[in-house]
C-alpha cells in the first residue's frame, strides 16, 4: 500500500532545501554540488530549487548568510557578556588602560571571542567547513620543478 505524502508549505520546503544544501556544501564543496543533487536528495524537481533560490549561487548565499549570522551572534554574545568575577559596585565604573567597563580587559574580551569561535567550530563543523572553503577556491599553481 502506498504511503500518502504530505505536501510541505513553501517555508517548510525552503528550510528542507537549505538543510540538504548545507549538508552537500559541507560534504562536497560549492563546485562539486549541483542543483540536480540538491533536488534529488530533497525529492523535488530542479525547478523547485530554482523557484526558491534562483539557482545554486542563491542557495549558497542563504546557507553562508545563516552561518555568518550564527557565528556573529555567538561572538557578539561572548564579547557582551560580563566577565566572570567582574567588579560590581563602585569599582565597576573605573577602568584602567586597555580595559572595558564590566566586561574586563581587552585581552579577556579577545579570549572570550576566540573561545566563542572555537566553540562554533567544534559544535558546527559543517558550518565552519562551508565558511572556510568559500565558493570558488582559486586553483593552486603546481609546485615548481625541483
Amino acid at each position: 500500500m502506498a504511503t500518502k505524502r504530505t505536501r510541505m508549505s513553501a517555508s517548510e520546503r525552503r528550510e528542507q532545501l537549505i538543510a540538504v544544501a548545507r549538508g552537500l556544501f559541507a560534504e562536497r564543496g560549492f563546485d562539486a554540488t549541483s542543483v540536480e543533487e540538491v533536488a534529488a536528495r530533497a525529492q523535488v524537481s530542479k525547478p523547485v530549487v530554482y523557484e526558491h533560490f534562483g539557482g545554486k549561487e542563491g542557495l549558497y548565499a542563504v546557507v553562508v548568510d545563516r552561518e555568518i549570522t550564527t557565528i556573529s551572534a555567538a561572538i557578539s554574545s561572548a564579547i557582551a557578556a560580563p566577565a566572570a568575577g567582574a567588579a560590581a559596585g563602585p569599582e565597576a565604573g573605573r577602568r584602567g588602560p586597555g580595559e572595558s567597563d564590566a566586561s574586563g580587559s581587552a585581552s579577556r574580551i579577545a579570549e572570550r571571542a576566540a573561545l566563542a569561535l572555537l566553540t562554533y567550530i567544534e559544535d558546527s563543523p559543517d558550518g565552519f567547513r562551508i565558511l572556510s572553503a568559500g565558493p570558488d577556491p582559486a586553483p593552486r599553481p603546481p609546485p615548481p620543478p625541483p
